[in-house]
């Protein structure tokens, strides 16, 4: 099963912000795969939820989340890697550690999310930057997702 499309996300905040997991998750723990229908249900049950741009605790569950939250979207993975990329490439001088920083790490997992995206999966990173805060980049797979494949499309 390959993606259709990829929906890309980006989020830059308060590390605190982030680490209060009350907006970052639906309002039921979902253990096994349910219905489009259920999913919609479960998400708009929580304001706090659907209002939040915090990356939700599991990644499939930006698809729950309004459709403005996107901030792009592809149909190749090559252009979904690309982007990534970008956005990593463009946060790289605000990370905390020069771990972080080193191009040849940065190589690997520009490599590693290329391969992911072109098997249909999922890409996802995280960075503590210079100060307080915390970045967060996604590209989540779409029609379907390999996780969760019923949680449904936001555009599509």
């Amino acid at each position: 099963m390959t993606a259709s499309h990829w929906h890309c996300y980006r989020w830059t905040g308060e590390r605190r912000t982030y680490d209060d997991e009350s907006t970052r998750r639906p309002p039921h723990l979902v253990v096994h795969d349910i219905t489009p229908q259920e999913w919609k249900r479960i998400a708009s049950a929580s304001t706090a939820f659907m209002a939040s741009d915090v990356p939700p605790l599991e990644v499939p569950h930006w698809l729950l989340r309004p459709a403005r939250m996107i901030k792009a979207t592809f149909d190749e993975p090559e252009r979904a890697s690309a982007w990534y990329q970008d956005q990593v490439t463009d946060l790289t001088p605000a990370f905390m550690t020069d771990h972080d920083k080193d191009p040849t790490r940065q190589a690997e997992r520009f490599t590693a999310a290329g391969d992911r995206l072109s098997w249909g999966g999922d890409v996802v990173g995280g960075w503590y930057l210079r100060g307080t805060g915390f970045a967060s980049v996604h590209v989540v797979a779409c029609s379907a997702n390999r996780i969760r494949p019923t949680v449904p499309c936001p555009v599509r």
